[in-house]
């Protein structure tokens, strides 16, 4: 028995086009369960909203405000923040709602394959840049990493340590982040489940059950906290490409 066959990709429907590959994988089906799975959620909870909101209708009033306050406002200030709230929210739940589905059995996790995090470092990155380009023009960008307060003579230092900050780091904290904390949880779990069967002593059960059980809604906390982080870091790095501070 294979453990880690939860993180394998498998080919459900075969789809090629000439050259390109567009198969319908494990991956493909959970990720799109999980966009379905909150929206109809979110719909149920935002239907039909009250001037006096309702228990549902507080919940999503909640959640929406603690993104904008606590994420949004908070990294990017309320002008800048108003603009990017849609943005920084939609890859707060599509991260959040594909960190929670994996834990459905017999479903994959899309945030613990590498290409997921990966496409959305890549994106948080492309947008930092436009951003920046967009906003303080190509001189403006190009000042970024040579700041005017740094002599002259400490630019062979300061630029290589910008850009590696700004090219590399960056979009690293992000990918590596989010990807080693949802494989190493998940692995985790399936490791304490595949015990019983490797063992074929269901006696084993009496220790692991409860244990895996904590682990799950300990994965539940993980998810939700590693949402959290990609969130904020992007506003982070976007509200610095808006108001470089040097």
């Amino acid at each position: 028995m294979d453990i880690l066959e939860h993180f394998y990709l498998k080919i459900l429907v075969p789809i090629k086009i000439g050259n390109f590959d567009i198969s319908i994988t494990n991956l493909t089906v959970s990720m799109f369960l999980a966009i379905i799975v909150f929206s109809v959620l979110f719909w149920l909870l935002a239907r039909k909203p009250k001037v006096v909101p309702t228990k549902k209708q507080a919940v999503i009033e909640m959640v929406i405000g603690f993104v904008k306050e606590n994420m949004v406002y908070q990294m990017m200030g309320r002008e800048a923040g108003s603009r990017w709230f849609p943005f920084i929210s939609t890859i707060f739940v599509f991260i959040l709602a594909n960190n929670l589905i994996g834990l459905i059995p017999g479903t994959y996790t899309p945030t613990a394959n590498p290409i997921v995090p990966l496409t959305f470092s890549l994106l948080i990155f492309f947008v930092v840049q436009i951003t920046n380009i967009r906003k303080n023009g190509l001189k403006g960008y190009v000042r970024t990493f040579a700041p005017k307060f740094v002599p002259s003579w400490m630019y062979v230092i300061v630029v290589p340590i910008e850009f590696i900050s700004n090219w590399v780091a960056k979009p690293l904290s992000l990918f590596i982040r989010l990807t080693a904390n949802m494989l190493a949880g998940h692995i985790i779990i399936i490791v304490l489940e595949s015990m019983i069967i490797y063992f074929k002593n269901y006696l084993i059960a009496v220790p692991v059950v409860p244990f895996a059980t904590i682990m799950m809604g300990f994965e539940i906390f993980v998810s939700a906290i590693q949402a959290y982080i990609f969130a904020v870091l992007s506003a982070m790095y976007i509200g610095d490409a808006e108001s470089p501070k040097h």
